[in-house]
């Protein structure tokens, strides 16, 4: 079932019957601004530990624990150039249970208590959930100069969307924010998202959809979501003058190891072009444990304790990130370049092709075991339906697929940028 509640509010009902469980999401949804990004982080942790009839995270785990062990995410995210404030609630299906008549219906009025029933003090938040949470923020953001991986790819982000501002903020926010947010900003921060985010409700599992919606139409939901609501513009970072003028940036600190973060970006991919081919291609340099990058730099030559390379499908971007010696980088760079080159050139063997063909059908068959997948498969058709390919689609495209269209994204990749942390 698809439903449009109201403009920009959407029901979509997956009544999937593989699973134990059932879970339901709730998504809000507005463009990406930095001076959001720590409010709508805090608010997550805020909302999802305690709540005006569950004042504390021991009542709301209490509660979980009375409806057979139900699970309460709170969370935010990059989706598309949108930040996502997520909640949900997964819980076991009632078919299973001695006594479960009220199971569904119970934790969809949990997840409302979450997401419209906060613990409030007069015109602000409860003082002290605010006060702890902002202090547990604070502390998991300080925290990140520990996690040296960490620092290196949000080095390497800034330098990437470096005529992005909005995205210079990262999606849990900064220390510099925080210290400045204050609880009615915060509040008024949360009636601005309930009243006008673009919202998203998914439901997955073993669920009859009439009576899945006539338990909505009980709830709070019904009253706090019937207003309509922001539309949303969809929009793409451009690189055009990272390709012209790379961006790069050492740093130093006392490590032990140092990292390399570098970034490519990959030219968009037309209808004549084989949509898989960039996922494959990343498989072949890095992403896969039988990638050359980690059989030649790591294996063969021991020039790096660790060395990956990602693909970004949205933007079209390749991402290489290496812990290593310092003594090391320049040649770890060089051979880095050789594997580029290797597939460039169009020395990918039929083998290689062959595993990377079978390891995207196995990733995508183990991913379909998973409700999430349901969850987002549904968010993807109501926001951006063109990135979404059927089973049979994904399966012709692999078919499909040569040595020379793997050789061809190579070919078009630009490198825009390339972050160094050294040890010293």
């Amino acid at each position: 079932m698809k439903k449009r509640l109201a403009k920009n509010i959407f029901l979509n009902i997956n009544p999937i019957k593989k699973f134990r469980t059932i879970k339901i999401q709730i998504d809000f949804l507005r463009p990406l601004n930095k001076d959001e990004m720590t409010s709508r982080r805090l608010l997550a942790n805020v909302l999802s530990n305690s709540t005006k009839d569950y004042p504390s995270f021991q009542a709301i785990n209490d509660r979980e624990m009375d409806l057979y062990g139900s699970e309460i995410n709170v969370y935010t995210r990059n989706l598309l150039n949108f930040n996502d404030l997520a909640f949900s609630v997964e819980f076991a299906d009632p078919a299973f249970l001695i006594d479960g008549k009220t199971q569904i219906k119970d934790n969809l009025d949990l997840l409302g208590e979450i997401i419209f029933k906060p613990n409030l003090d007069g015109a602000n938040f409860d003082n002290e959930a605010f006060s702890t949470e902002k202090r547990n923020l604070m502390s998991n953001l300080l925290s990140i100069q520990d996690n040296q991986d960490l620092v290196s790819s949000l080095g390497l982000i800034k330098l990437i969307y470096r005529d992005d501002p909005n995205r210079q903020v990262p999606i849990f926010g900064s220390v510099e924010q925080l210290e400045k947010l204050k609880n009615d900003q915060l509040l008024k921060a949360y009636q601005d998202i309930i009243a006008n985010d673009l919202v998203i409700i998914n439901v997955v599992g073993n669920i009859d959809e009439t009576e899945f919606l006539e338990y909505l139409n009980e709830s709070i939901f019904a009253e706090k979501l019937k207003n309509d609501r922001n539309d949303l513009t969809i929009s793409f970072s451009n690189f055009d003058n990272l390709i012209k003028n790379p961006a790069n940036q050492i740093e130093h600190k006392h490590l032990n190891q140092s990292r390399i973060g570098l970034a490519y970006a990959t030219e968009g991919v037309s209808k004549d072009f084989n949509r898989l081919a960039p996922q494959v291609m990343n498989l072949i340099l890095g992403g896969d444990d039988q990638s050359q990058l980690f059989l030649q730099v790591r294996e063969k030559n021991s020039l790096a304790y660790s060395v990956s390379s990602t693909y970004q499908p949205i933007s079209h971007l390749v991402t290489i990130q290496a812990g290593l010696d310092a003594k090391s980088i320049e040649e770890a760079l060089r051979l880095i370049n050789d594997q580029i080159a290797y597939i460039k050139n169009g020395k990918v063997t039929d083998e290689q092709i062959k595993h990377a063909q079978k390891v995207m059908l196995t990733r995508r068959k183990i991913s379909t075991d998973s409700i999430q997948y349901y969850i987002m498969r549904s968010i993807w058709e109501t926001i951006y339906p063109k990135t979404l390919l059927t089973n049979q689609q994904f399966e012709d495209e692999l078919d499909s697929l040569d040595k020379k269209h793997v050789a061809s994204v190579a070919t078009h990749m630009h490198a825009i940028a390339q972050y160094q942390l050294i040890g010293d």
